[in-house]
């Protein structure tokens, strides 16, 4: 058995938990915060049979693609008041997904 922890934007999160509901697997939604651009995430935690793993990434990677966009990030002001700050555009390469493969182990249930 494997745990799938995968970490994707929540934008991308309600179609991919409906195409892997869809194909059988079921899926933990988790709400989280990323560090870099301090927007919303979703992680998904899914436990599949080892055989399943290709499969659930192929479908992560379908519904959870990169794409540019242009995101607004805060910089300090070159004005005389040191405490200001303003947004600058910045286009960048977002989405994607961070996937993480776990090993469990099968414990008899209580």
């Amino acid at each position: 058995m494997k745990m799938i922890l995968a970490i994707v934007q929540n934008e991308d999160a309600p179609e991919l938990v409906e195409e892997l509901n869809h194909q059988n697997f079921f899926v933990t939604k988790l709400a989280s915060t990323g560090g870099f651009l301090k927007k919303g995430n979703t992680t998904l935690l899914t436990g599949v049979e080892d055989a399943k793993v290709e499969q659930v990434c192929g479908i992560i990677k379908q519904f959870a693609g990169k794409r540019r966009q242009m995101v607004f990030t805060s910089s300090p002001s070159a004005g005389s008041l040191a405490n200001m700050s303003t947004s600058v555009p910045v286009n960048m390469e977002v989405g994607g997904a961070t996937i993480f493969i776990l090993s469990v182990e099968e414990f008899e249930k209580f």
